[in-house]
């Protein structure tokens, strides 16, 4: 016969499966039913595969709230859904080094929200497991568009910007697959083609040999290279000669040109007497011009007796011509008379 069972023993079997299962909660729930936190949501366009009740809600890879609920919501007139994504944050995971968050908490995330462009987005946790996350991310070059639901007016809304797969799968949407195959197929036949044609391969020999032979021109032309280089030095160092007579020239030239202008400075003060000395004759000459001028004139008294003597020697002269060709004739006239 079996004996009583102890209730003392039962009960405590009893307390000690309520404590362990109280620590299990406590410790899968990293603390999270004791701590202050802020209750989001975000409203994402696509999809959310891989996003779990419970996952992390993280900024800049620092966990900071957790995903506590999800929901679908559907709308029969437009028929299109919406995936609702309910989180909280924890303020303690946050120190404040300068400033404070505020009483008014709403307000404080709304400033950040379009200020900072802060926005809700999945990331991937593991590309293995395909598990996501919520990441809160700065993107100011995005819209910030506020859904505000009737439903969830207690809650702070972040709005939400597409995973970057989503972005990809959008990109592919637009692509055709079968004619990206196709051509690559077409592409992989022509290369197939070109390897197993018989002249590609005597045109790969013939750029082989030719390889050759510029190898072999590259090593004959070396003691030109170096003649070449020994001609370069060599025509460096006229160079520097050149450079060198050029100055000792240009010295020269300077002074060349201080001594004309030293030489023009003289002239200068030398040509001024002369000059007036020039004016003067020129002025002696011009009067003595205004007198031969006043003498030559045709209403001069000197003119007409100068005009006058010269008709008498012009008649004189005549007279004394006809005389001696008389006297030519006649040469006896002196003695008998005429």
């Amino acid at each position: 016969m079996s004996g009583k069972a102890n209730p003392m023993v039962i009960g405590g079997f009893v307390l000690g499966a309520l404590i362990l299962t109280v620590a299990a909660i406590l410790a899968f729930s990293t603390g999270s039913l004791f701590r202050a936190a802020d209750s989001m949501v975000s409203y994402f366009p696509g999809t959310v595969q891989g996003l779990r009740v419970g996952a992390s809600v993280a900024f800049s890879g620092v966990q900071v709230g957790q995903v506590t609920d999800i929901e679908l919501n559907f709308y029969g007139d437009e028929h299109r859904t919406e995936v609702a994504i309910y989180y909280e944050l924890w303020p303690d995971t946050l120190r404040v080094v300068e400033g404070g968050l505020g009483e008014n908490r709403a307000a404080a995330y709304r400033t950040v929200i379009e200020k900072r462009g802060l926005r809700a987005q999945l990331t991937s946790v593991s590309m293995v497991t395909g598990q996501y996350q919520v990441s809160l991310v700065e993107a100011p070059g995005t819209p910030a568009n506020f859904l505000n639901r009737e439903w969830d007016r207690d809650r702070i809304e972040i709005p939400a910007i597409p995973a970057t797969r989503d972005r990809l799968a959008d990109m592919l949407e637009g692509l055709d697959l079968d004619k990206l195959i196709t051509t690559a197929t077409d592409a992989l036949d022509g290369i197939r083609t070109l390897s197993t044609d018989p002249q590609v391969k005597a045109l790969a020999g013939n750029a082989n040999q030719l390889l050759g032979e510029t190898q072999k021109l590259i090593e004959d032309a070396g003691p030109v290279l170096k003649q070449v280089d020994g001609t370069l030095a060599d025509y460096s160092v006229l160079a520097k000669g050149l450079g060198t007579r050029i100055d000792e020239l240009a010295g020269r030239l300077e002074g060349t040109l201080a001594d004309i202008s030293t030489l023009s400075v003289n002239l200068n003060s030398q040509v001024a007497p002369v000059s007036q000395s020039a004016r003067g004759a020129l002025g002696s000459a011009d009067k003595a011009f205004q007198s031969i001028s006043e003498i030559t004139g045709t209403e001069s008294a000197t003119r007409y007796d100068l005009d006058l003597l010269l008709k008498e020697g012009a008649g004189a002269a005549r007279s004394l011509r006809i005389l001696a060709e008389y006297l030519q004739q006649n040469p006896d006239a002196l003695i008998k008379g005429r």
